[in-house]
């Protein structure tokens, strides 16, 4: 099946991913962004991001005439509506790639807006649903009409040998750091995490937080902390630096009230580390609750933050236990093995769909 994807940016996963995946089975691909926030990498592939309208019709009418299966980041952009539209014609599968959990807006109208066109896009024959989890992400296509026949798992992943620590179990833990990654924003719940980090900085002197990434919040958050020499800001961190930050880490902390995936976790995991996550990270049911892989705790409720720190700094054997299962979990199930076979899967079905 000659397939086509549309991806948003050019970020280090999809990056990689395309070179481990995509490539070596012909899948072709372009951007609809040239570059990504999360990462410094750009990309030489097709960016659409300045084409006109008149052209952008072009080119997808051209990927979905000379393709036979498409496969699309995303539902709510500009270019997967025209896409769409155009599909009327040329009846070509399409696979909806997608880490979104099912959740329902607050506000009314939005919820009935975001209902009413995912119950009309998700229903149509020609689409499928490719879900970055096996658990809320299933339940955003089913939830809104899908048939269960069309969704597929499609992983969120990381090149897991980029991130790979043989040495993990090795660690020295002398001094105990507590990891964040990630973008310093409000909803990443950073604030939370300092006040239970203090907690724990109070009872243990080994305890250090390191915290990694750029944000809005970051000279707030670096002013407010600056007297807490326990706690050091590394600024943001990329490809080899990052990889660096992980080796220096014992536990990654992802506190977040909302977070699609949390590609941090694969990351850590993969490089021997046991994570402590909210219940609002998408990555929690595949990667920490089934594996054992660390504690999930409730965003709204910061002492169970606090009782996980505790559990990790205090009792060695139990830390050492969630980074063998994250670290296997990574090398042996959640990995580029997977992701093909899901695809295989995916490709069989859209293949039965027009014969």
């Amino acid at each position: 099946m000659k397939t086509f994807a549309i991806l948003i940016e050019p970020a280090s996963y999809t990056v990689d991913r395309n070179k481990k995946v995509y490539e070596p089975r012909n899948i072709e691909y372009c951007y609809l962004k040239n570059n990504s926030k999360a990462s410094n990498i750009s990309s030489d592939a097709i960016c659409i991001e300045g084409y006109s309208l008149l052209k952008k019709i072009q080119f997808l009418n051209k990927i979905l005439k000379n393709y036979d299966s498409i496969i699309m980041n995303g539902y709510i952009n500009s270019e997967f509506v025209i896409l769409f539209i155009l599909n009327f014609y040329h009846k070509k599968p399409i696979g909806i790639d997608s880490d979104t959990q099912f959740s329902l807006p607050k506000n009314l109208l939005k919820a009935s807006f975001k209902k009413v066109y995912l119950n009309y896009i998700f229903r149509n024959k020609y689409l499928f649903g490719l879900a970055g989890g096996s658990n809320n992400h299933f339940a955003l296509f089913r939830n809104f009409g899908m048939p269960v026949s069309h969704i597929f798992l499609m992983p969120m992943m990381v090149d897991n040998d980029k991130f790979s620590n043989d040495n993990y179990q090795n660690k020295q833990i002398d001094t105990f750091n507590f990891l964040y990654v990630g973008r310093l924003v409000e909803q990443k719940n950073i604030k939370m995490l300092i006040l239970a980090f203090e907690e724990i900085a109070n009872k243990y002197s080994s305890a250090k937080l390191l915290i990694a990434g750029e944000g809005a919040l970051s000279e707030a958050l670096k002013q407010e902390n600056y007297h807490n020499t326990n706690i050091i800001f590394l600024g943001a961190k990329f490809n080899n630096d990052l990889i660096e930050v992980y080796r220096n880490g014992h536990v990654l902390i992802l506190p977040s009230t909302y977070e699609p995936w949390g590609l941090v976790v694969n990351e850590a995991l993969s490089a021997g580390i046991p994570v402590i996550v909210s219940d609002k990270v998408g990555a929690a049911f595949d990667l920490v609750a089934l594996p054992k892989t660390g504690f999930i705790f409730n965003s709204e409720k910061p002492q169970e933050l606090v009782d996980a720190m505790e559990s990790m700094i205090s009792n060695t054997n139990l830390y050492k236990e969630f980074a063998e299962n994250g670290y296997l979990h990574m090398k042996n199930n959640w990995n580029f093995d997977l992701y093909n076979k899901c695809l295989d899967d995916l490709f069989f079905s859209m293949e039965g769909s027009i014969k």
